[in-house]
């Protein structure tokens, strides 16, 4: 890393985090395992209410703590604002340096948490400062051996995966790997050098999936079709993935078991879990369209729309016991033109 010197005094980035309490005094909880994983534009809504009050409770009053970079933000003191009595304390700490990742003061901050929210942002960020620290030492610890509750929007869902996209550069958008499964903007797909989430194994997460947008041309379906065929192919193995459009939020219990929580609107609040079907693709080489059919049936999906209460059910001890959703296939005939998603007729 280059350090910046000035005025002859060298700097040093071990003191480069922000810590603020924004409410409460930490003390010690029993919280349960559980995981939230959070479609990346939830805005007030009653589905964000409903999960959010889940997620919380898993904490057994405890002490909630938001990680993030670039500075303190505000989820802290919106949980303090409206969930007081669901727990103990509210903080955020942000950690913008691997010399403030390897922080002592970092690490207990971080080891005291009883429910651990990752924010959006920028994963690459995440990856850079804490991938390989004593932050991320700390962070499986709550996740492993503690077993906390954590959540993670946008970005911070993005890292919870066993496989995450964390690009350095301009994100991947559909057409580019669809049409290119090797496109410049594909090198940064990244496995198990991070965090160990249960459930999560060789599981690839990916939001927004339903945003269309002047800066945004085109939704991410295609995009993390394309990705788990890049890994499939690297790893020799099934892939799963686990995609949601921005009002999705997923609830995982100490057992497995996920459920989705929305605002039973009729868009917007759906949540895939993805397998690979058997089938390798077809065609997957640099500057030719991905070609992944497997006779209409390339890869299996559950597709659950949210509710406040939280509705269907998902195991993903099997990744074949499922309720209150419908399955579909997608695959593509020859890049992004070919991609389609069918639901299954029985």
């Amino acid at each position: 890393m280059t350090r910046k010197i000035s005025d002859f005094r060298q700097t040093d980035d071990s003191k480069n985090y922000e810590y603020f309490l924004e409410y409460g005094k930490v003390k010690i909880s029993a919280q349960k395992p559980a995981i939230l994983l959070i479609g990346g534009a939830e805005g007030g809504t009653v589905g964000e209410d409903a999960a959010t009050q889940w997620f919380l409770k898993q904490s057994d009053l405890g002490d909630y703590l938001v990680l993030r970079c670039r500075g303190i933000g505000r989820q802290a003191q919106w949980v303090a604002d409206n969930y007081s009595q669901l727990i103990n304390s509210a903080a955020e700490l942000s950690i913008d340096s691997r010399e403030a990742a390897n922080n002592p003061d970092v690490v207990e901050y971080i080891k005291n948490a009883d429910a651990l929210f990752f924010a959006g942002g920028d994963q690459n960020e995440y990856e850079d400062y804490w991938e390989g620290t004593a932050t991320e030492d700390a962070i499986n610890y709550l996740i492993n051996h503690k077993k906390i509750p954590v959540a993670g929007t946008s970005a911070g869902m993005a890292i919870l995966g066993d496989y995450y996209y964390a690009p350095s550069r301009q994100g991947l958008i559909s057409s580019e790997i669809l049409n290119d499964p090797f496109h410049t903007n594909t090198k940064d797909i990244y496995h198990s050098d991070f965090l160990q989430v249960p459930y999560l194994k060789h599981v690839i997460t990916d939001t927004h999936l339903d945003r269309r947008n002047d800066r945004h041309p085109e939704t991410r379906y295609g995009r993390i079709f394309g990705l788990m065929a890049r890994i499939m192919v690297a790893e020799n193995h099934k892939v799963y993935g686990i995609g949601l459009e921005e009002g999705a939020f997923v609830g995982i219990d100490e057992k497995g078991i996920a459920r989705v929580f929305g605002n039973g609107s009729d868009r917007g609040q759906d949540a895939y879990f993805l397998q690979t079907n058997g089938a390798f693709p077809e065609q997957i080489q640099p500057g030719s369209p991905l070609i992944w059919d497997n006779y209409g049936r390339a890869i299996k999906v559950y597709r659950i729309s949210g509710t406040p209460e939280g509705s269907g059910l998902f195991d993903l001890n099997n990744w074949l016991t499922a309720s209150g959703g419908s399955w579909e296939y997608w695959f593509t005939t020859g890049g992004y033109s070919g991609f389609r998603r069918e639901e299954i007729r029985y």
